[in-house]
């Protein structure tokens, strides 16, 4: 039994190396600015994953001393990283939905994420049980906010395929729900709990990128017939140079990028774009985009 929890981090494993080179791509050609925090998300994951694998293999192959100062590096490795990515899911889950997040909440998520590394270097000194379970019920407190947060705006999301994936996520939490109950009551579930709910959410990212790539392939370097000066000066009266600007933007370039594409200024984009947005009554890229995506262009 002690070496189920290395041989489902192996799996886990394999898992996130393909979620990270997969999002790696899709970060490329997607046209979403919080396409940035999939990178680092499970970039991050993987390296908590690395570290619990090693602190299981240590855990097996070694005894005395050297086990314990093992286990002190990697779980305080693993640690370190956790803290972070909680920090950063809470962060992430609003930014995927384009929600503003509250200063409190900004606040409460470094509460957490400080609180979390807290009682978990605690842990490490003292071993007792009670921070190992203080540990586990921070991580789901913030996935909680996280499903809640997806449950309220979830019908608000615009972007079909990343309504899905918040619908897929829920789905996965609810389906988690036996194994954190168990967790929480048995402290050697905890430590199987953590490969099986990193592999849950990690195959759900796998799809998601898998579906998000296929559709992204049939637009790769593509405008769409319709999408033409004519058609949307008729519309917004956009001129064409900022018509050049909403070409660039749906190819997902930035600012800067923009800049030396048109061979202007940053700040002659920057005036372009407020001016588009101005004209087609948006806020920010998404939307731009989302309107482009809904009038099929």
């Amino acid at each position: 039994m002690d070496a189920v929890p290395l041989l489902l981090s192996f799996l886990a494993l394999s898992i996130v190396s393909m979620d990270l080179a997969l999002s790696i791509v899709w970060t490329r050609r997607a046209q979403y600015s919080w396409s940035w925090a999939l990178i680092a998300f499970t970039a991050s994951l993987l390296g908590a994953v690395v570290a619990f694998a090693f602190d299981q293999s240590a855990y097996l192959a070694f005894t005395g001393t050297a086990r314990i100062i093992l286990h002190y590096i990697w779980e305080g490795m693993m640690v370190a990283v956790s803290a972070f990515i909680l920090v950063l899911l809470m962060f992430a889950m609003n930014w995927i939905i384009a929600r503003p997040m509250t200063t409190w909440e900004k606040v409460g998520a470094f509460v957490a994420g400080g609180l979390y590394l807290g009682v978990s270097i605690a842990w490490l000194i003292a071993g007792s049980p009670v921070f190992s379970l203080a540990q586990y019920l921070v991580w789901t407190l913030a996935i909680v906010y996280c499903v809640f947060l997806l449950l309220h705006e979830r019908k608000s999301i615009k972007e079909k395929s990343v309504r899905t994936a918040c619908s897929t996520l829920i789905i996965i939490s609810f389906a988690m729900l036996p194994i954190v109950v168990l967790a929480l009551i048995f402290s050697y579930f905890r430590k199987i709990s953590i490969p099986i709910i990193c592999l849950a959410y990690t195959i759900a990212e796998l799809v998601f990128l898998f579906t998000a790539l296929a559709h992204q392939e049939k637009k790769t370097e593509e405008v769409h017939p319709d999408f033409s000066y004519e058609a949307v000066n008729a519309l917004y009266h956009i001129t064409e140079r900022e018509f050049e600007v909403v070409k660039l933007i749906k190819k997902g370039l930035t600012n800067k990028e923009i800049a030396a594409e048109l061979c202007i200024s940053v700040n002659t984009v920057n005036n372009h774009i407020a001016n588009i947005f101005s004209k087609t009554d948006v806020g920010s890229r998404i939307d731009l985009l989302n309107l482009l995506q809904e009038a099929s262009w």
